[in-house]
């Protein structure tokens, strides 16, 4: 019987799974958005192909939403007489405790729970799936694969903090980064794209979605990325303000604002959705497109901040082997593409545009030939890469007996 390996990806609005064999082959699929009051939308295909939609008229929270997807798995699982070799998760934050693939027990998950207070809107509903996994499948080992493991690479000089040390009770304040498991991938399909060594790459990753940030990668190893001891510094994002004076929060707070009013403001309330009152890139556009004030100038202003980052990496890197759009959004907007890559040939990308309004593939190149460095489009696949770490420790564990 074939191994097989169920990856389960948990957010704050919807749950992703997806169902692998040992040779990444992607064999079952089942995602669950909650993000709707009002209900639960599964939708997926099964191991023989066939269709899955579910729309559940009530509320449902991570907790209710789980329960449905990881009984749906139960039961695909129990009638093809399946077997599950592992289970892999992705967690956000690992802090610099967790540099690898970490098989998961009692003592992993007590100091998870400490991590809980520096990525509140991902670690507990990371922790939640492992917990209910274990529920319904107890014999099944299971992987944590971590965001900001990809990121121990960056060197104390970018990652430390101008604050004094040891400020923080349980971790420190550092660069810890994070889409770490997105920027693997793509190194990896860039370096089959390009039909390089890893270690030959120097990259720069874009990766475009409700969060955002950028990576600078110097012979296949993360070097720097946009965000920091959260995912909150760095780009403007849908909700999340991206760098900021940290005397804005401490004026806010004088003037009579809680902590907890901070945090909704800095998360939830900025990005794009404090400049216009939109989150969604699509709705933005189409406003844009209207000549709508406020969505021109968020739409100024995301690319901008991307425009900054982009020539202060290429600074650090010199050399630069491609640039990489990944993410929701870097997947499927030719149009920020178009306007974050305006006037930057000087820096040696060069865009072609048509190849660039092509609907998106999972990998496609749309640099022009006049193009110093590629520019690639690359899906972001975090699940089949949490698999690909999985099958990879579990055949070094085996090659050690």
């Amino acid at each position: 019987m074939s191994m097989l390996f169920l990856i389960i990806n948990v957010g704050s609005t919807s749950i992703k799974t997806r169902l692998f064999d040992i040779n990444l082959h992607d064999k079952a699929v089942l995602t669950a958005d909650y993000s709707s009051p009002a209900k639960l939308v599964i939708e997926g295909r099964d191991y023989h192909g066939a269709a899955i939609q579910q729309n559940i008229t009530s509320s449902h929270d991570a907790e209710a939403a789980l329960a449905v997807v990881l009984n749906e798995w139960r039961r695909i699982i129990a009638q093809d007489g399946l077997a599950l070799s592992a289970i892999g998760h992705r967690i956000v934050h690992g802090a610099n405790w967790f540099d690898t693939i970490t098989p998961i027990n009692k003592e992993v998950l007590d100091r998870l729970v400490q991590l809980d207070d520096y990525a509140p809107l991902h670690n507990p509903f990371n922790r939640l799936g492992v917990t209910m996994a274990a529920d319904i499948f107890p014999d099944t080992p299971q992987f944590a694969v971590f965001d900001t493991a990809f990121h121990r690479t960056i060197p104390e000089y970018a990652g430390r903090y101008a604050i004094p040390e040891k400020l923080a009770g349980n971790v420190n304040f550092y660069r810890y980064g994070f889409h770490g498991i997105s920027c693997q991938h793509s190194l990896s399909a860039a370096a089959g794209l390009l039909r390089r060594d890893q270690a030959t790459l120097n990259l720069i990753v874009l990766h475009l979605g409700g969060g955002a940030s950028i990576t600078a990668i110097r012979a296949g190893v993360s070097v720097d990325t946009s965000m920091g001891f959260s995912p909150v510094e760095g780009l403007i994002m849908a909700g999340r303000c991206g760098d900021l004076d940290p005397m804005i929060p401490v004026t806010l707070q004088r003037q009579g604002m809680s902590l907890d009013q901070l945090d909704n403001i800095l998360n939830h309330r900025s990005g794009l959705t404090g400049i216009c009152g939109e989150a969604d890139m699509r709705n933005i556009l189409e406003k844009a497109g209207q000549a709508d004030p406020d969505a021109l100038l968020a739409l100024d202003m995301y690319c901008y901040r991307i425009k900054k980052y982009i020539g202060a990496y290429c600074a650090i890197l010199g050399e630069v082997s491609a640039l990489i759009f990944t993410g929701g959004i870097g997947e499927n907007a030719p149009a920020i593409r178009h306007k974050i890559l305006q006037d930057l040939d000087k820096l040696g990308f060069s865009l072609d545009l048509e190849a660039n309004r092509r609907p998106a593939e999972q990998i496609h190149d749309i640099s022009d030939r006049m193009s110093h460095s590629r520019i690639l489009v690359i899906s972001a696949e975090e699940e089949r890469e949490i698999a690909r770490q999985i099958v990879d420790f579990l055949r070094t564990v085996s090659n050690k007996k």
